[in-house]
């Protein structure tokens, strides 16, 4: 499956009915149907990191998008993941968002995250690593082939990296320090995967592989 066809399914009125705002949430009623039927939806990995197409409020509506591809099928985490939106007023969960491109943009990956993180000047109420780093991985996907480019980091990217480079980090809530460290390796490992495979490799290639390898852990 190409890259950015890897997509899951969902039902977007778990998510319209907890993110009201239809300028943030309306346009998941817009996305393809799965051929399954059952009112299930499909997004993909591409539809994701379209929403970060410049438009007003395109942070909301790319947090969001992070959020239902991440969480899929499993409607029983939407009410929970869902609290990011109803905790936090929509004016001030945007305008943390902003900032945290503007650090992306301006200091890199590194920065952002920090500042995303639990105490930075861009945290938000209930937004940990797993779902920032989406966030900052759309914001950033026309900097994907970048050697400083962000990446998701999850659980399961970690538990790889743990097996993999003998990191000892715990399931959540792991060392800041650790992401720059994980975009190294991602760029190092799409060097050598495109010299051994003869074409061009993505660095998300790189964390699918990571986030597949790790859910076998």
């Amino acid at each position: 499956m190409p890259l950015l066809d890897q997509g899951f399914q969902f039902r977007s009125t778990w998510w319209t009915s907890r993110v009201k705002d239809a300028t943030v949430s309306g346009w998941l009623d817009e996305l393809p149907e799965d051929p399954g039927g059952r009112a299930y939806r499909r997004i993909t990995r591409g539809e994701m990191l379209s929403t970060a197409d410049g438009t007003d409020g395109w942070q909301s509506r790319a947090l969001l998008g992070g959020y239902v591809w991440g969480t899929g099928r499993m409607g029983f985490l939407v009410g929970r993941r869902a609290r990011t939106f109803r905790d936090t007023i929509p004016a001030d969960l945007q305008k943390q968002l902003e900032a945290a491109v503007r650090a992306l943009r301006t200091d890199g990956p590194a920065v952002a995250y920090s500042e995303m993180n639990r105490g930075g000047s861009a945290a938000i109420k209930h937004l940990g690593p797993a779902f920032f780093t989406k966030f900052l991985y759309i914001a950033d996907t026309s900097r994907v082939g970048c050697e400083d480019g962000a990446l998701i980091m999850d659980r399961f990217v970690v538990k790889a990296l743990n097996h993999l480079f003998g990191w000892s980090e715990p399931t959540y809530g792991w060392a800041p320090t650790r992401y720059p460290e994980w975009l190294d390796i991602a760029t190092r490992q799409a060097v050598l995967a495109a010299a051994e495979l003869g074409r061009p490799v993505r660095r998300d290639e790189i964390e699918y592989a990571y986030f597949s390898y790790g859910k076998t852990l």
